[in-house]
């Protein structure tokens, strides 16, 4: 653990800011999908209004991503206090819940060490990081990040309650990531390191998010 802290506190260093953040993954019922993100923009609203920072975006398959980003544990720690008893917030969730739009497909507590740049279209690459292998699969984030930065994509590097690790890649537009693409396929720094890192590997890639903002 003292291992990972220090690593995290590394990253850390190469950032700007970070933060933490809830992050729920709506799959929307059948013929629903209008209705849940008319929900979620009413939650942001709310949740706004109680001093949170929300974001809205849709993926490849319609699925909502609905997140709320805090300066710390402590703020989320606040701000669950005080949904509980925000009577607005209980009215529109109760009302929500008596007609559902959306199954909640995953739901995640992230800490970010790395925290991207805000942007339109975004690329979230989920890792199952094998057991004991956290270090030096965040070393090879790290390591990839600087390669990626310079190609143009913004990083982020996102760390959930389970381990797993969301490596987030994201672009002023879907135009700018086709050009990352034609630009990471060429580059030789890339493609030695991935060559390397593939030969043992200490993670799964178990999902790649392809992300929309919404709002």
């Amino acid at each position: 653990m003292k291992t990972i802290i220090a690593l995290v506190s590394a990253l850390l260093c190469a950032s700007a800011w970070a933060d933490v953040a809830v992050v729920n993954i709506w799959s929307p019922l059948p013929g629903k999908g209008p209705q849940l993100f008319e929900n979620g923009m009413e939650a942001k609203a709310i949740h706004e209004k109680m001093g949170a920072s929300a974001s809205i975006a849709s993926d490849q398959d319609g699925n909502m991503h609905y997140v709320v980003v805090f300066d710390s544990w402590e703020e989320l720690g606040r701000f669950q206090d005080s949904a509980a008893t925000n009577k607005e917030w209980q009215a529109f969730w109760q009302r929500v819940s008596m007609e559902p739009t959306a199954d909640l497909l995953r739901s995640y507590l992230i800490d970010n060490p790395v925290v991207a740049k805000a942007q339109p279209a975004s690329m979230v690459f989920s890792w199952d990081v094998d057991p004991g292998q956290t270090p030096a699969f965040l070393a090879l984030c790290d390591e990839a990040r600087k390669i990626h930065e310079r190609l143009g994509a913004s990083v982020g590097i996102n760390i959930d309650e389970l381990g797993d690790v969301h490596y987030e890649l994201t672009f002023a537009n879907w135009e700018a990531w086709g050009k990352y693409q034609t630009r990471v396929a060429a580059d030789e720094e890339w493609n030695q390191f991935w060559a390397r890192a593939s030969r043992e590997p200490v993670a799964e890639l178990i999902k790649v998010w392809r992300v929309t903002a919404v709002q």
